[in-house]
């Protein structure tokens, strides 16, 4: 029908690249697929308890509540001073939000088994989407930033205002502030004011707090009416805190607080500083909405911050990270090789076919393809990122396969003396079954992606998704919409000029193939040699080359983690993140230095467990890998220079995908209660490896240990004082960081109110004197007091208490030896009695490795089926086969050439490969396969199909390399990510193009020897 109606087919194309386009501009824009890894984690908060206290309090006792949650497939914890972690990782497409409310129902239970002075568990669930798009730094313009009331009206702003403002603009859900200052009332009381008027503290402190009421009392009833009574605080400023009434004194005189002690408004105890080039700023996380647009949304933010700037011109407002460009970036340089390739792919056309008009018939298959894929994508909500836009790349050569296969046969009719509609009509009737069979044999290597799950099933779906919709939409074009065209452009005629000097050229290259395939038949040992020769080398290049689970990009910073002593102080902190910031600036050039230390976001997952009043990050801009190298080099100079701190890199995570601290490639973790034990029991072990298999030495992955004071109240002398522990403890508070009284509710700030005594030099318990009830008591006299030193996190999994330790073995150490390590850690296991779990990135590694070995080999198996129910023969698939270890040849050999790793996305490649080295074989052994049943002659069938097929074979081929070629050139962002797809792709193609020319064909003879006639 549609022959006869050509207008038809180009309002069908015209809609297809409108639809096209819109849906193109509408697709959401990412760097990665958004994976969610199925974690949640519950911070609960103990101020002040040691490690050890935390872990025995809160930890255990939430983990043997948490344990039963259904679906909780691993239970990790860290407990630290002050903070319990626990991490629950669920099954892999497990309904997080039922696991939100299962979690969130046991912690409700759990409430009551923890101590009063906890606070309550807090439940968060981090994506990749919690990680801020930007970060934003703020300072006051011509004044300075380290004065205490600067800082206070600069956070107040940026809460008040700036952060409101953001978070009402579409797309932004949360404007965090880091490094801001937090105002609080601090009373400041003198002991012997207090015991003169015969007063306690908690006097003082109940006082405060009846001052500062609000409550509902009820209602007045006034026949039809009713009025609501409410008690307002009395406290509207600082002054009426001050004026506050105490007591009333024997005179009559009432006593008020300004006269036992100084009100006043101060800084709280920080808990997380920012520093810019090592001046102090406050710094803005910027977090989008679920599924927004990062390109888009941060857009949006730059347009605000220009309005922001334009009315606060006394404000410098400067955004000094943000991920937008660089994805941009990337999708921007990966549509650009789209378009080149398609580009470099209809030139082989040209060069390939005698008219002049066939290749713009067949090269409308690329845009409506591709365009119809984008409609696809926009329905099904598959983001536009990198993994999904390398589908589409990979694609572009096999986009015209099936375009060039109907063409062919249509000629073929056309050559009989058929006129063009009955030509296109049957020609494209006749390979429609065929076609339609091959675009689903190469589909069907993404069918056991259905049966891997965890991280590699979620990331490779938008690539196998993108690249079937494309696929099957270029069967579509090449079925329904290309014949139209044929039909109504194409003519007969010979090719004139350099075409027909290309086509004559290649009927000599045809003929010397002729030739040489004569030759390899009579003579097979030297093809043979060559064949296993290249077996041999990629065996080799599989076992040499790099393994990782995604390839290193090319880094746009240099983060690092550093980790002080364990008792260090935030203020510490921030002075030597101050230190090392300058002599990095000094001895690199570098700017825009930025360091974030304390808590910082307690609501990211990936950032969580490296952060500590003890610990900064200090990340440095870089462009490319040489600026890179040279931070990195000074780093380790400031590290030996400090020998004490730790220093750590941490790498980029672009997928999103959460660990628990940063993981050696190969970790031994001892189980046991007593940790010292464990500590010489891992000794043993070392000493025990190093003697069975080779040096291995051990380091803690958590060393930092902190010193901490242990009071214990002797009963007998508190009775003699009369004296209560919690009066000790209101006390003791009061002189150590103050007895929280109240908050105070000012405006649309909240200011805590803490009762704070007079502190002298030294807070060393030993030398702290009780100033009560008229009395000096020295607190060793009612007290026990001792130092014990424990460690700073406290580790556990599966409700198990563990020591982990970091080893010196490398991936490929594991990787070739990981059979016998393991059988060393059991041999210590049964010699010992004490447990050893070997853990670590090696091992996560080689899981996944195996993971996509397997599904590799279900992708071939898969393969030969499909074959071998349309040829309805066991022999023949089995031939054909053969082309995909040969196409793993060039694969493996590109990657150790091109230096690139085995990761995710090389494999990627191999397994698109896998789908497509079979379509060239198929070509050749189907003509084999006819002719010899046709004639019964085995020599002719061969020479026949190498004469026929060689050109839509090369074609073919070529069309496929060609397109891949832009996706090696190292130019923009991320084009690490594109070329470890198409090294391994491109040489899979060059391998088994040339050895399916002469291979198959050998084989075919020989399988096929008996049976000539």
């Amino acid at each position: 029908m549609l022959l006869k109606k050509p207008i038809a087919s180009v309002i069908l194309v015209l809609a297809v690249l409108i639809f096209g386009g819109i849906a193109l501009e509408r697709l959401s824009i990412e760097l990665m697929p958004d994976i969610d890894r199925p974690t949640l984690l519950v911070r609960t908060d103990y101020s002040g308890a040691p490690a050890s206290e935390v872990e025995f309090r809160i930890t255990e006792q939430l983990e043997g509540m948490l344990s039963g949650v259904r679906g909780v497939q691993q239970l990790e914890s860290l407990s630290r001073q002050g903070q319990s972690l626990i991490f629950l990782t669920f099954e892999w497409g497990f309904d997080m939000d039922i696991a939100f409310l299962n979690v969130r129902e046991r912690l409700d239970q759990a409430r009551y088994m923890l101590p009063d002075q906890a606070e309550r568990p807090q439940l968060v669930y981090s994506s990749a989407s919690d990680e801020p798009i930007a970060t934003i730094a703020l300072q006051l313009a011509n004044v300075s930033n380290q004065e205490f009331s600067n800082r206070l009206s600069l956070k107040r702003w940026a809460d008040q205002v700036f952060t409101r403002r953001l978070e009402q603009q579409e797309g932004i859900a949360q404007a965090l502030l880091v490094g801001e200052v937090q105002p609080e009332v601090q009373i400041r009381f003198n002991p012997r004011f207090i015991d003169r008027y015969g007063l306690s503290l908690s006097q003082i402190q109940q006082s405060v707090q009846d001052a500062n009421l609000f409550s509902s009392t009820g209602e007045l009833r006034d026949g039809w009416y009713r009025y609501a009574l409410k008690i307002e605080s009395r406290i509207e400023s600082m002054e009426d805190l001050r004026k506050i009434p105490i007591i009333s004194l024997a005179s009559g005189r009432v006593l008020l607080l300004e006269e036992l002690a100084e009100v006043r408004m101060a800084e709280a105890d920080p808990t997380s500083f920012a520093l810019l080039d090592g001046e102090e700023v406050l710094n803005v996380l910027v977090k989008k909405e679920y599924g927004s647009n990062t390109v888009e949304v941060f857009e949006t933010l730059e347009n605000v911050l220009t309005e922001i700037r334009d009315q606060n011109p006394d404000i410098l407002i400067e955004v000094i990270q943000e991920d937008a460009s660089y994805i941009e970036n990337s999708i921007s340089n990966l549509l650009q090789t789209l378009l080149i390739g398609g580009l470099l792919a209809f030139l082989v056309l040209f060069l390939f076919l005698d008219d002049a008009r066939s290749p713009f018939t067949i090269g409308i298959s690329i845009p409506v393809s591709i365009f119809l894929t984008f409609v696809v994508m926009f329905l099904f909500d598959i983001q536009l990122n990198i993994i999904s836009l390398s589908g589409l790349t990979l694609g572009i050569g096999l986009l015209l396969d099936n375009a060039i296969v109907v063409l062919e046969n249509i000629s073929r009719y056309r050559q009989k003396g058929l006129g063009r509609f009955e030509a296109a009509r049957e020609g494209t009737k006749e390979i429609s079954l065929a076609v339609t069979a091959s675009t689903f044999t190469t589909i069907s290597v993404f069918l056991p992606l259905i049966f891997l799950g965890g991280f590699e099933g979620a990331f490779f779906r938008d690539l196998a998704a993108t690249l079937s919709f494309s696929l099957i939409a270029s069967l579509l074009v090449a079925l329904f919409i290309l014949p139209v065209f044929v039909a109504q452009i194409s003519k007969q005629s010979k090719s004139k000029g350099v075409l027909s000097k290309v086509s004559k050229g290649l009927d000599n290259v045809v003929m010397a193939y002729e030739r040489n395939l004569g030759r390899v038949i009579q003579k097979p040992l030297p093809i043979i040699l060559v064949a296993v020769v290249l077996l041999a080398g990629a065996a080799f290049a599989f076992m040499t080359i790099e393994k990782a689970v995604l390839p290193p990009d090319e880094p746009s910073k240099v983060e690092y983690l550093v980790s002080m002593p364990g008792n260090t102080a935030l203020r510490s902190a921030k002075q030597a993140s101050a230190d090392v910031t300058n002599i990095l600036m000094e001895r690199t050039g570098q700017s825009n230095i930025l360091s974030l230390g304390g808590y910082t976001d307690n609501t990211n997952l990936s950032s969580i467990t490296n952060e500590g009043l003890n610990k900064f990050t200090i990340s440095v801009p870089v462009s490319g890998f040489e600026e890179a190298r040279k931070v990195e080099r000074t780093m380790e100079g400031i590290a030996r220079t400090y020998a004490n701190w730790t220093f750590q890199k941490i790498s980029d995570n672009a997928t999103g995908v959460v660990s628990v601290g940063q993981d050696a490639p190969v970790q031994f973790s001892v189980v046991g209660t007593d940790r010292a034990f464990s500590n010489r029991v891992a000794g043993a072990f070392s000493d025990f490896m190093s003697q069975q298999y080779g040096e291995t030495n051990l380091e803690l992955k958590y060393p930092q240990r902190i010193q901490a004071y242990q009071i214990r109240f002797r009963s007998e002398q508190m009775l003699a004082f009369e004296l209560t522990e919690a009066e000790v403890i209101r006390y003791l508070e009061s002189l150590t960081r103050g007895a929280f009284i109240t908050d105070w509710n000012r405006q649309d700030e909240q200011i805590s109110i803490r009762l704070i005594g007079e502190r002298g030099r030294s807070l060393d318990p030993t030398e702290i004197t009780l100033d009560i009830r008229n009395k000096i008591i020295p607190l060793t006299d009612v007290a026990e007091i001792s130092r014990i030193d424990e460690a700073e996190q406290l580790e556990r999994i599966r409700q198990a208490p563990i020591l982990t330790f970091n080893s010196d073995l490398t991936f490929m150490d594991w990787w070739w030896d990981g059979g016998e390590i393991q059988q060393l850690v059991n041999q210590f296991m049964q010699e010992s009695g004490h447990e050893i779990q070997v853990r670590g990135s090696a091992l996560q590694v080689i899981s996944l490795l195996k993971e996509l070995g397997w599904l590799l080999m279900i992708s071939v198996l898969l393969i030969y089926l499909i074959l071998a129910i349309q040829y309805e023969n066991l022999k023949y698939p089995f031939i054909i086969i053969l082309a995909i270890p040969f196409a793993w040849i060039g694969s493996f050999f590109a990657m150790y050439i091109g230096g690139v790793s085995l990761n995710a996305l090389s494999f990627m490649g191999i397994l698109i490969l896998t789908g497509i080295a079979v379509n060239d074989s198929i070509l050749k052994v189907d003509f084999m396969r006819r002719y010899f049943e046709e004639t019964g002659n085995l020599e002719e069938a061969i020479k026949e199909a190498g004469i026929n097929r060689f050109r839509p074979v090369v074609m073919t081929s070529m069309t496929t390399i060609l397109a891949l070629i832009p996706m090696l050139i190292p130019f923009g962002d991320g084009y690490i990510f594109r070329q470890s797809l198409a090294i391994a792709l491109m040489g899979g193609m060059i391998t088994s193009t040339f050895l399916t020319l002469y291979l198959i064909p050998l084989v075919f003879k020989w399988t096929n020897g008996s049976n000539v006639k």
